[in-house]
């Protein structure tokens, strides 16, 4: 099953299911949810959907435009270096190009030559966008970066879960996006965070996978920049898989039904080549099985002369 949040015609955005061309309406439902993440927070809320898609009223999906699937999680969380080969993309080229990344590296690993638990890091849930919204480049940001990624969504509150109690708390899956300033990653050794929460940097789409349909090992992920691929890597080739990265997650956190947790990215990224988003360009993530998310790229709508203008206006 897809689940779906959409918007049409000035209306507000409400969950729905995709069946084919068309999308079941559940927020027209009398007593139907109000977004995907009140669906999911209902107990048993797979049991009752049969119930409301008998009621629920169809529209044409070329009559609607797509949000993120999950608009207002109440947690964003995501996980870096969980792929091998994205570990591989560190080369001696591309740290004599960031001397930054010497020192960060060097530091950390002084610090702690062997960490316990990955590296996790919370991503804002202000950033996030769906299908088609473009990313904005912030003012003065030069290394704004891909990273497509498979994300899960919590379907049931997790806490100190093992993996099989996570893997089967998990409501499923959507594509993520998790843009990153870089410029401001390797500012500050602890700015990770920061540096990939800028408003329009988490791209989600186009739809919920629900985890009954969609099997994470039997997938592969494949990153487009305008048209070329940048990035293809085996969901099955991550270190931790989603399960397992739920349940370390859920040591440390409550999990929430909505809650959104990206799972790592591949080899391919611009950083290593040099190559960063300009405006004008064209990102596309596909996961077989779920689909493809692709958001275009634009300015910041402020621009250099109209600072200029504000700091040069005469005082009163």
């Amino acid at each position: 099953m897809q689940l779906t949040t959409f918007d049409s015609a000035g209306t507000p955005a409400r969950p729905g299911v995709l069946f084919g061309d068309e999308i079941a309406d559940l927020g027209a439902c009398a007593g139907g949810p109000a977004s995907v993440r009140m669906l999911l927070q209902q107990p048993d809320w797979a049991l009752a959907l049969p119930a409301l898609l008998r009621k629920a009223p169809r529209v044409a999906l070329e009559a609607v435009r797509l949000r993120a699937p999950v608009p207002d999680p109440s947690k964003y969380m995501a996980i870096g270096l969980n792929a091998p080969a994205h570990r591989k993309d560190v080369n001696l080229r591309w740290l004599m190009r960031e001397p930054k990344l010497i020192r960060i590296a060097a530091g950390y690993m002084l610090a702690h030559p062997r960490p316990k638990q990955p590296l996790f890091f919370a991503k804002a849930t202000s950033s996030v966008i769906g299908p088609n919204d473009p990313i904005v480049v912030p003012p003065g940001a030069e290394q704004v970066d891909w990273e497509g990624e498979l994300a899960a969504v919590i379907g049931t509150p997790l806490h100190e879960a093992g993996v099989a109690a996570a893997g089967a708390g998990i409501a499923g899956y959507v594509i993520a996006n998790d843009v990153s300033v870089r410029d401001w990653q390797t500012d500050n050794p602890t700015s990770a965070g920061l540096a990939k929460s800028y408003p329009s940097h988490g791209p989600l789409g186009p739809w919920l996978v629900t985890a009954d349909q969609f099997d994470p090992h039997d997938s592969q992920l494949r990153t487009y920049l305008n048209g070329t691929l940048r990035q293809r890597g085996r969901i099955a080739d991550l270190t931790l898989s989603p399960a397992e990265i739920v349940s370390r997650l859920s040591s440390y956190c409550l999990l929430q039904p909505g809650d959104v947790i990206a799972c790592g990215t591949f080899a391919g990224t611009g950083w290593p080549a040099g190559r960063f988003l300009r405006p004008g360009d064209s990102v596309r993530v596909e996961i077989d099985g779920i689909g493809q998310l692709a958001n275009p790229v634009t300015a910041h709508p402020a621009t250099d002369r109209t600072v200029i203008t504000l700091r040069s206006a005469p005082r009163v």
